[in-house]
């Protein structure tokens, strides 16, 4: 497994997309954070005292990774379909031996990306999103804080699963543009929820995966879920997803 891990990881590093896209994930952290930041400052200014003694700096200032997570899962996804788009994916197979062992260690590369990368892109939003609520005259919440301390630590296992899930995609749709059209309309679904009818709206606010696995990294407004049901939900569909991918890479075609 570790021979065909490097050669994953050689794979990885060859192909530009998933490299922009790692930094991306980073780069864009930081941008959302201030974005969202500057946003959530001006929105202080002119709140009333009620809404300025409601104000959650980390809510605020994370809410850009509503936005890196379809990055993070095209990412994912690109892991996959890269070997179908430039038809690789049969000598990938017939160098392994065992096919059931590619899907494998793409999924172990894909986690061994993603967590990295969700280390530095957790921090990086947290820090420019407090910075510009403080230079825009907001309260902000630093290091030292619990719920900080939760997002620091849970948002990269989140994006990590959501990696997993883009990876999941890949390997079902077996096309990049499709993967990545998917799992965009999949992820942003909740930001719709206003608008439809009331139990359909409860039901996605709190039992969608990836709003369930924010919300346990204090990401958004807790649920009843808490920690271990939020992400133990999201786990469970990313386990369900990969083990559809799996039985559907072993039994088609490559």
């Amino acid at each position: 497994m570790s021979g065909i891990l490097q050669a994953e990881w050689t794979k990885f590093r060859s192909v530009r997309s998933t490299l922009v896209l790692a930094v991306a994930v980073i780069v864009m952290s930081g941008a959302f954070g201030w974005l969202f930041g500057n946003a959530g400052a001006m929105a202080y200014l002119d709140a009333t005292p009620q809404e300025q003694l409601d104000f959650v700096p980390l809510h605020i200032g994370s809410r850009g990774i509503l936005l890196v997570q379809l990055l993070i899962a095209a990412l994912g996804a690109l892991v996959a379909t890269t070997e179908y788009n430039f038809g690789t994916m049969r000598a990938s197979v017939a160098a392994v031996g065992r096919r059931e062992r590619l899907p494998v260690a793409k999924a172990l590369l894909v986690v061994l990306v993603a967590l990295p990368v969700g280390l530095l892109a957790a921090p990086t939003m947290f820090l420019t999103s407090q910075m510009a609520l403080m230079a825009g005259g907001a309260p902000r919440t630093w290091f030292g804080d619990p719920a900080v301390t939760r997002f620091l630590i849970l948002a990269p296992v989140v994006l990590a699963l959501l990696a997993l899930f883009g990876l999941t995609l890949g390997f079902l749709l077996r096309s990049t543009a499709a993967a990545v059209n998917v799992s965009t309309v999949f992820l942003l679904l909740p930001v719709l929820s206003d608008v439809a009818p009331a139990l359909v709206s409860d039901f996605i606010t709190t039992y969608w995966p990836n709003v369930a696995g924010f919300q346990a990294a204090a990401v958004t407004e807790s649920s009843w879920l808490g920690l271990w049901g939020g992400l133990g939900l999201l786990l469970a569909f990313v386990a369900a997803m990969a083990t559809a991918a799996f039985v559907r890479f072993r039994t088609r075609d490559v």
